[in-house]
This record gives structure tokens, sequence and C-alpha cells, in this order.
């Protein structure tokens, strides 16, 4: 009995050394990091642009201050554009929506051939052993026809045409590549940004910051125009696109009151990257892009040199946590133990870090490949409120004792 008891004690012991030794090892390699901002940091800062609409700003102002030597100017043309809302491999379907009280009129495009849609919900799928395009009403199960296509849906009357949970303006276009089946929302510009502005800024921000977002938004979008099935994504690789759902009261005005107004550079439309916040200093697209003459590093303070993201209480003028020590293995460093800034941006961005591990030690270069590299454990936000484990929000970052 006394042998099992000391077995047991001994156990405890150790026991509790081990988990103090746990401990003080998981503290040591519980890297700090805090910093300001949050995306890349090129052009329009949104936080920003909030603060300086706040401050009395116009949009002009606005979009001048964030693109450095460029103008505004009224174009003419409001070009027809093709947003792709889906794609699917060729044994799958998509899924058109006439809504109640409405009326559609499919268009066989080989051959200009019409039929009359009623509500329902319209599947299309393509037979590749046929090389055709098969239209079914899903809802009343009944086959519509077999096409050469492409096809084009076309609202006719009532309420806009549907696709997944959201409704679009403009027509759904339905074509193939070698392996996919598409649907293509195509529309003209300006309902089109009707549908990214409210998805990139919120409604209830002031009208100047809105316009001044449409703006940026219109000059991004006719500068990257593509060519082939499609010009943009509906996502963040271009900009996000709600369609007509997501449009509101005050993002329609700020779209409308600056109609076919954008920022040009040398007469030409400037491809117009914007951000979520710049944490009081914009970054040069040349430590993210490529060097662009009107994308350059602003210093977005007012006068008394307090970023203008603060008048709006931006959660992102600063954030701080610690790293997850083991959430970087793809470096091959093992646990983290300590991370240093070897460069900075005139921004005060990191260019190029080198990350210290129990199994070594690597370094990294380039801001999405700093950000994605470390992973937190969660941040503390300057609003109090938590921002989810992951990737940096922002390059602007500090380490270790510099958070202190």
């Amino acid at each position: 009995m006394t042998r099992i008891l000391g077995t047991l004690f001994a156990g405890v012991f150790a026991a509790l050394v081990f988990v103090g030794v746990a401990s003080q090892t998981e503290a040591a390699t519980a890297v700090k990091v805090c910093g300001s901002g949050n995306g890349h940091g090129v052009g329009l800062s949104q936080y920003g642009a909030y603060g300086r609409a706040k401050a009395g700003q116009g949009y002009a102002r606005i979009v001048k201050s964030y693109y450095r030597g460029v103008a505004l100017k009224k174009f003419a043309s409001n070009p027809v554009v093709g947003v792709l809302l889906g794609s699917k491999s060729l044994s799958d379907s998509h899924k058109v929506v006439v809504r109640s009280g409405s009326k559609a009129r499919l268009i066989n495009l080989k051959t200009r051939g019409k039929v009359t849609l009623g509500p329902g919900v319209y599947a299309v799928r393509y037979l590749k052993d046929r090389n055709l395009y098969r239209v079914v009403n899903v809802s009343r199960k009944k086959a519509v026809g077999a096409y050469r296509g492409p096809l084009l849906f076309q609202r006719v009357s009532g309420s806009s045409l549907k696709y997944g949970k959201r409704l679009y303006r403009g027509s759904f276009f339905v074509r193939t590549t070698k392996s996919r089946i598409l649907l293509v929302n195509r529309l003209r510009m300006e309902d089109y940004l009707r549908g990214v502005v409210p998805s990139e800024m919120p409604s209830s921000w002031h009208p100047q910051a809105l316009k001044s977002q449409a703006v940026a938004a219109r000059s991004y979008a006719r500068s990257t125009t593509r060519s082939g099935a499609f010009d943009f994504y509906a996502d963040t690789r271009d900009q996000v696109y709600g369609g007509r759902s997501a449009e509101t009261a005050a993002t329609n005005r700020a779209v409308s009151a600056t109609a076919r107004v954008h920022a040009v550079y040398d007469g030409k439309p400037i491809t117009a990257f914007f951000h979520s916040s710049g944490g009081g200093y914009t970054e040069s697209s040349a430590n993210v892009f490529s060097a662009s003459p009107y994308l350059k590093a602003v210093r977005d303070v007012d006068g008394s040199g307090r970023p203008f993201e603060k008048r709006v209480n931006s959660p992102w003028t600063n954030w701080r946590g610690t790293l997850d020590a083991s959430g970087s293995r793809k470096l091959g460093v093992g646990n983290l133990r300590r991370v240093r800034v070897l460069s900075r941006s005139r921004s005060g961005r990191a260019l190029k870090i080198e990350v210290i591990g129990a199994n070594g030690k690597k370094t990294v270069a380039g801001q999405y490949d700093i950000r994605y590299a470390l992973k937190t454990n969660g941040l503390n936000r300057a609003d109090g409120s938590r921002y989810p484990a992951g990737i940096l929000p922002s390059a602007k970052v500090r380490f270790g004792s510099a958070c202190s």
C-alpha cells in the first residue's frame, strides 16, 4: 500500500511538473502581434473615405486624395457587361427562376428562335453527345425544348430573373466552354454598379463616401473588362456583386449621382484598387501589385495628424493578439519562437520578415505571403470587438516586444 501511494504521489508530481513546463513552453512561443489596417492597403481606404466624408470632403476630393494625379471624366457610353454567376461541370445544370406574376423570354442565339416562359424554375443542362442545351420546367416537370444555343433568358414583365437566392437586373446568358457550363448575368455597367456598391461599402455610410466608392468601382470595372465569355467575377477576384437583391436606396442614389463618372489618368480610366482600412497610411501599388503613377502611398490623416478613419471609430485603427505557435506548418520551421521584420515600406508595412521556429528559420517576402504565412489566435480590435483566428488582416504589423 505504501509503495502504491508513493508511486501515485510521484505520478501526480510528474504531472504537475509537466503541466508547468508545458505552460512555460506555451508562454514562450506565444508571439505577440499587433498592427493596424485591413486589406492590401492600395488605393482608396473605405474607412478613410468615410472619415473624410464626415470631415466635410466631397466625393471628388476624396477620390483625388487616394488616386494621385487623376481627373474625373464623364463617359458617354454605358456598355453591356457580363458577370459570371455560376460555373458548373458539363454534367450539372443551372436553374433560372421566373417569379410569380412574371414572364420571360428564352432566346436560342443560334437560330434567334424565341419561347415565352411563364412563372417557374427552369433547369438548363448541356447534352454533350448531342451538342444541345436542354431546358426543362422543373416546377411543372415539363420539357421546354432542346436547342443548339447558346441561350439567353430575358425578363419580359414583372419581377427580375432569379438565380440561386438573388434577383438580378438584365438577362442570363448560358453557354459552355470545353469543360464547364456557365451562367452569366448580362446588364448595363450602371446597373452592375448598383449591385456592387452596397456589397462593398455599408449603405448607412455618408453619401459622399458612397459616391467615392461608386466612382472607384466604376473606374476599376471599366479598366479591367475582360474579353471572352464574361467580364467580371462576382466576388473578390474582381468586385463583390450582389445583384438587385443587394441594392439599397442610398447606394442607388450614389450610383445615379455619379453616373458614368470615372477617375482617369492620361484620359484613361484607372485600375482603382480599394480596401477596407489603410490604418492611417495607404500603400504603394509597387509593393503589392505593380508600379502605378496614381497608386502611391498616401498619408491618410487630417491637419492634426489624426487618421481620418479614427473619426468614424474604425475597428481597424489598431488590433492586437498572439500568433498561433503551430499555425505556420507550411513554413517548415516548427512551432514559432520569434518573428522579426527585416524591411518595411514607406507606409510601415512589412516587406520581408524572418520567422524563427523550433526547427529552424525562414525568410518570407511579399505582403500576401507574409499575411498568409502567419495565423493568429484571434485579435482584439480598437472598438473592443473580437476578430476571429486566421490570417493577418494587414501587413502593417509588428511582433513581440514591439507590441508591449
